[in-house]
């Protein structure tokens, strides 16, 4: 069909506001659109065309829209703080509205282009308010227009904005489904988590089970993992044999370590749909999800080479899995983190000139990509504290926010940034090009292989000097990263073979320990009681050499028991395994506390029940160590030979306490044997121990800051030394490396 000289746009949005699930009108539409070089209106109606008309395709096709399919793209840049070139485009639909007064479409768009150039003073908001009366007054469907202005105010981090739209919008009938659930995510933004909830709630009346399965994902990203099954059930009760739907509920399972239930719907999946990736690559996690690191390895690694992409998200998981093997050399680790990244280094054209000035005497523009910022995620715990104290005399600091979980702590986190950019939905060849054009100088990755990593962006070179910190305790094993932050104990000079990037040092441990919630000490264990070993943290790190080591030290040490407390530990079948395991090395089950998931108060509560928590090997605790510590109980470590082996080794060096790390099995054995012989004192020590941790440079956060942001003046400093030209990443490891500084 072609539009005909009858069918202007203002007529054709007469037709959709009698008859708006009509495809080819929305096709004459973007016809239209396309005609008048209005491109971002042309994609927005041939999306529509096409979701209503999937046979339309071809006509669509034809009109040459370059990114028509991608919501991101075209006007899916309105839900950014700012644009280039707003001025041209305002005038563009300025004088388009003139000739045709009845576009709603372009209304909108001039409404939110108008927001932000009131933001920035170029108008009044009274401009804005205004064209977004014209695109209510006019608008197709009843809320459409309110609905798109909240949900570009909350891609673009205005989520008061947001709510203040959306809001207006509770009384529409028949109920906007998608518009509550966008405002129950922009209420759990600004803090109104019981109205979010209802927000959710009223989405979650929707009897279309793809908005349902599409609602089950943001309610989980809000940690409401019940509310986000329950919405699957409902949409499996509409659509019972929906493999996408099952896949869903699978992940979540998984995800929350209802391993009983993720393995029955993966039964599900595999009547239906016997060769589903997805759900193969799934069954393939469910052993690590278990606590068996070895067969999680071979999973993965099996996944991968048989038709697995190698820039897919599988080659990291290959690469973490390895960290958590007690048989594997440390150079072999190393280098297969390498060549997990080659491919990516291969794919990329890698950028090499900056215009960042090459000089000491300015203020520094910082750079953060991270999707962690959120709850309790180790990243948040640990960066939330420097982000707070930063000096913003010496940093411009910038966050590229690529996750899609929100609370309290990301607002937080946004109020310390000077520049805070939403980035999950962006590729990274577009992420990368905004970390240019902001002209970032030092740019830290804080996520490494974890799930919200961009190492592509970092492949491409985003800024002239670029680290990793904080993230994962390796190696990348990508070249394009310069520095890797680390300290003397995790990362020593004589490691530097391990390391792709150079080697930049803090003068104390890497982690530093500063809670912005406060954790009351719990009562003293009765002397009477038996001595506790325990460990928290999560079940694949508890390795057959960890199982072995701690029974060791169970049968030198009679009547003690071991408390295992981890999220995996709440499935039955878990639970079994690890009896099973320490068995094999004559322990019986009655000496084994195995308690599961609890809340994060709880949790600090329970180590209470513990006399002495025990480090496993080769991957370290790192938060729980701390953790314990805090909460007044010793930690007996064994170190390794690289960073993921060496943390607790480098908490009891800057706490002080060399006695409680061992070299090797018999004298980690040793160790623990040594401080149950003294536990009865021990318990009687707790607020001693706090008090020393918190006199310690471990817990002393504003000289921690202080150094860092002196190792990344002293970063930049090595940039501007370097002839123009040079790559720094080039030079060998061990050619890079800055030494801790007292």
């Amino acid at each position: 069909m072609r539009f005909t000289e009858g069918d202007n746009i203002a007529t054709l949005w007469q037709r959709l506001r009698r008859s708006p699930l009509q495809g080819v009108t929305w096709l004459a539409l973007a016809q239209c659109y396309a005609a008048l070089d209005l491109v971002w209106q042309a994609g927005y109606a041939a999306r529509q065309a096409h979701r209503l008309a999937p046979d339309l395709l071809a006509q669509l096709e034809a009109l040459q829209l370059d990114t028509w399919h991608d919501a991101s793209a075209g006007d899916g840049l309105l839900g950014r703080p700012t644009l280039d070139g707003i001025a041209e485009v305002v005038a563009q639909y300025a004088m388009h509205l003139r000739g045709c007064p009845g576009d709603w479409l372009t209304w909108l768009y001039s409404a939110r282009l108008q927001e932000m150039q009131a933001q920035v003073g170029l108008v009044q908001q009274d401009v804005a308010r205004t064209a977004l009366a014209n695109a209510v007054r006019l608008e197709p469907i009843a809320g459409e227009s309110q609905h798109w202005a909240g949900v570009w105010r909350l891609h673009a981090g205005d989520a008061p904005g947001a709510v203040a739209a959306l809001a207006q919008l509770l009384d529409v009938r028949p109920v906007r489904y998608g518009s509550m659930m966008t405002l129950g995510e922009a209420l759990e933004r600004v803090g109104q988590r019981v109205a979010a909830q209802k927000a959710f709630t009223r989405a979650s009346l929707s009897n279309n089970p793809d908005f349902l399965l599409l609602l089950s994902a943001k309610v989980y990203a809000y940690n409401y993992w019940q509310e986000a099954i329950e919405v699957l059930n409902k949409a499996l009760g509409l659509r019972p044999d929906s493999v996408p739907i099952l896949l869903a509920l699978a992940k979540i399972q998984s995800e929350v370590y209802a391993l009983a239930d993720c393995s029955k719907t993966l039964d599900r999946i595999g009547a239906l749909d016997p060769n589903n990736r997805e759900a193969q690559l799934l069954s393939s996690a469910l052993p690590g999800r278990m606590g068996d690191a070895k067969a999680h390895l071979h999973g993965m690694q099996v996944a991968l080479a048989t038709g697995g992409d190698p820039l897919s998200r599988l080659a990291s998981s290959v690469a973490m899995s390895a960290l958590y093997q007690d048989d594997l050399p440390n150079a072999e680790v190393a280098q297969m983190h390498r060549r997990l990244c080659a491919p990516i280094e291969a794919r990329v054209v890698r950028k090499t000139v900056f215009g960042n000035p090459r000089t000491t005497a300015r203020r520094l523009r910082l750079g953060y990509v991270t999707g962690d910022l959120h709850r309790q995620h180790p990243v948040n715990l640990f960066m939330l504290p420097v982000l707070l104290r930063h000096d913003h005399g010496q940093f411009e600091v910038c966050i590229y926010h690529t996750g899609t979980m929100h609370d309290v702590y990301t607002q937080q986190a946004r109020a310390c940034a000077d520049r805070w950019l939403e980035a999950a939905a962006l590729s990274d060849a577009a992420l990368q090009q905004a970390i240019v054009d902001d002209g970032v100088d030092v740019l830290v990755d804080l996520a490494g292989h974890t799930a919200s990593h961009r190492l592509g962006v970092l492949a491409m070179r985003a800024a002239p000097v670029q680290a990793t910190f904080l993230g994962y305790p390796h190696s990348t094993g990508l070249s394009t990263i310069d520095w890797f932050i680390g300290d003397a104990v995790t990362s020593p000079r004589e490691h530097a073979h391990l390391f792709s990037e150079g080697i930049a040092q803090l003068p104390h441990s890497v982690f530093c320990w500063a809670p912005v919630d406060s954790y009351p000490l719990p009562p003293a264990r009765a002397p009477h009681e038996p001595v506790v070993f325990g460990s928290f943290n999560n079940a694949m790190k508890l390795s057959p050499r960890t199982v072995a080591l701690w029974s060791r030290i169970l049968h030198a040490v009679p009547g003690s028991q071991l408390l295992l407390k981890a999220p995996a530990l709440g499935d039955v079948g878990v639970q079994e395994r690890f009896v099973g395991l320490f068995a094999q090395h004559g322990i019986a089950g009655a000496r084994l506390l195995l308690r599961g998931p609890s809340g994060l108060a709880d949790m600090m509560q329970a180590y209470g029940d513990i006399d002495i928590a025990l480090d496993p090997t080769p991957y370290n605790g790192g938060t729980t160590t701390l953790q314990a510590l805090w909460m007044g109980v010793p930690v007996v470590a064994l170190a390794g030979g690289n960073f993921v082996s060496r943390m607790g080794a480098s908490f009891m060096a800057t706490l002080g306490q060399p006695a409680w790390v061992a070299d090797d099995e018999d004298a980690y054995v040793a160790a623990a044997v040594a401080l149950a012989g003294t536990s009865a004192a021990l318990r009687n020590q707790r607020s001693a121990l706090r008090e020393r941790m918190a006199a310690s440079p471990l817990c002393d956060i504003a000289g921690y800051v202080a150094h860092y942001e002196a190792l990344l003046q002293r970063m930049w400093a090595c940039y501007c030394q370097d002839p123009p030209g040079n790559d720094l990443a080039a030079l060998v490891p061990s050619a890079r490396w800055i030494a801790a500084s007292p």
